[in-house]
């Protein structure tokens, strides 16, 4: 009963001390591809939560729209492995980052992905591009009804502001 006890305590300590060293950031960030020959965008609104400084547990609400794609909506999780070299204001920097992450959304568009991207840093703006391969868990459609590819890769360019929280 004493050593679990202990356990508790230190398993405490640990939380709270990792959460004491932990950031919270938001961004808006915009994207756009091609995908199946046809052009899409995506808009996201993300929450990064940097549990230690080389990993980022990232959740964005995001909307997908393009002229022959369905418009999706969703949720990305992803936990993504960070490098950064930043300036001491960090207002002048670059992030590596790469990971595993989960889609929720809409129109069947479930998915799971491995993302990998570079993002450089002037002032508050940051941008950068990656790619990010999706593996989708159901059959999916465009507008016309022609079925999609269930594995995809997409190619990024992003221009994002954000802040801290």
């Amino acid at each position: 009963m004493k050593k679990a006890f202990l356990f508790t305590i230190l398993l405490g300590v640990l939380f709270v001390g990792g959460f004491a060293k932990a950031r919270v950031t938001y961004d808006l960030s915009g994207s756009s591809g091609t995908r199946d020959g046809s052009s899409f965008s995506e808009v996201h609104l993300g929450l990064n939560w940097y549990v230690d400084e080389w990993l980022n547990w990232r959740n964005s609400v995001f909307t997908q729209f393009g002229t022959d794609i369905k418009t999706v909506n969703g949720l990305d999780s992803e936990a993504l492995l960070n490098y950064d070299a930043y300036t001491q204001s960090r207002a002048l920097g670059i992030e590596l980052f790469a990971g595993p992450g989960v889609r929720l959304a809409s129109e069947k568009s479930n998915a799971v992905f491995g993302k990998a991207g570079v993002t450089f840093a002037i002032g508050g703006l940051r941008i950068g591009g990656g790619a990010q391969a999706l593996h989708y868990l159901e059959d999916r459609t465009d507008k016309n009804d022609n079925v999609l590819n269930k594995d995809e890769v997409q190619y990024f360019i992003t221009l994002t502001g954000g802040g801290s929280l």
